[in-house]
């Protein structure tokens, strides 16, 4: 099997300050945004074992050629595609159907991957691979270059951890930082090999502030998202596990996310139905005509390869037992 680094549809629906609702029929609204519970650091167990497929939907369209991920302002999705000689941020309606504008990568890129949004500052944040150093390619929502950050290691100028690989980003609102790892891919022998920790870096100056060791090794990490308030961090796997064929979502315990010490898990779902590329999480709030209200919503990709063909996207929105927990 072979591993494609394509980032996740990680959009945290402008996390505490607005989300999304979704019909059947493609119509959006705002809804109100959920109550952050929890001051200070309280666990919040997000019952990740019980998440239960609601919905599906479908999308073919100009914007999913190599779709990557995606992230909202609780207005628009922001989304990226890494289509080659065009690798693109697009600003897209709530029911996808327009697209209001879109801004070229950076001069460079070799990979661009799953956004995030910053509801402190309205910006999406752009993972961008290319030579190093890895660049954090911020965005306003009118779709302008607000800045082109390299990430770095502890000092300025030294090499960040995860070196050239940079798929996927989430912005955390608890402690402002940005945080990605590595892809993952179990066929390498490099640094690549497994996902094993987790970083932050300060979205000004690139700079690590945090490196949070994982309870044990994940592979193949598309992207990632923060749920309500920060505490607790989701991150969607294109990995088939041996032990039932499966890929996954899983959760961890950020509440009081400290640099170097380990954080938990809550555990994992499956992805429903994943015969295609798991692209993405998102958090955001959707409300259905004949289904049930969903908070998570994970992307794939249909990535087809003859001439002339379009990608298709698929999403599958999962209801939680608890919002206010995720």
């Amino acid at each position: 099997m072979s591993w494609n680094r394509r980032d996740i549809l990680k959009a945290a629906g402008k996390a505490g300050a607005g989300a999304l609702a979704v019909s059947a029929l493609g119509g959006m609204e705002r809804t109100a945004a959920a109550a952050q519970v929890g001051v200070g650091n309280v666990p919040s167990n997000p019952r990740i074992s019980e998440w239960a497929h609601a919905k599906s939907s479908s999308h073919e369209a100009g914007w999913t050629d190599q779709f990557q991920g995606m992230c909202t302002d609780g207005a628009y999705w922001y989304i990226v595609s890494n289509a080659e000689d065009d690798q693109r941020l697009h600003k897209l309606s709530r029911d996808f159907r327009t697209t209001y504008a879109s801004l070229s990568a950076p001069s460079g890129s070799g990979h661009i991957g799953a956004p995030t949004y910053d509801p402190q500052r309205r910006q999406i944040y752009v993972p961008v691979e290319g030579d190093e150093p890895e660049l954090i390619w911020k965005v306003t929502t009118g779709l302008s270059t607000a800045g082109i950050v390299p990430i770095a290691g502890r000092t300025p100028g030294s090499h960040a951890p995860q070196r050239w690989k940079f798929p996927w980003m989430a912005f955390n609102p608890r402690d402002g930082l940005v945080y990605s790892s590595v892809f993952g891919n179990p066929e390498h022998t490099d640094i690549d090999k497994e996902v094993d920790r987790i970083w932050g870096y300060d979205r000004d100056t690139g700079i690590l502030k945090k490196e949070i060791p994982l309870p044990s090794k994940v592979y193949a990490i598309q992207g990632g998202t923060f749920g309500n308030g920060g505490r607790n961090l989701y991150l969607a796997s294109d990995y088939e596990e041996a032990a039932n064929d499966r890929k996954h979502v899983y959760a961890y315990d950020f509440s009081s996310a400290t640099d170097g010490v380990p954080v938990k898990t809550w555990g994992k779902v499956a992805v429903p139905d994943a015969d295609d590329e798991v692209e993405c999480v998102v958090f955001a709030h959707l409300t259905w005509h004949g289904a049930r209200d969903t908070h998570i919503s994970i992307g794939l990709l249909d990535d087809t390869v003859w001439s002339g063909a379009t990608d298709n996207v698929y999403f599958r929105h999962l209801a939680v037992p608890s919002p206010i927990l995720i």
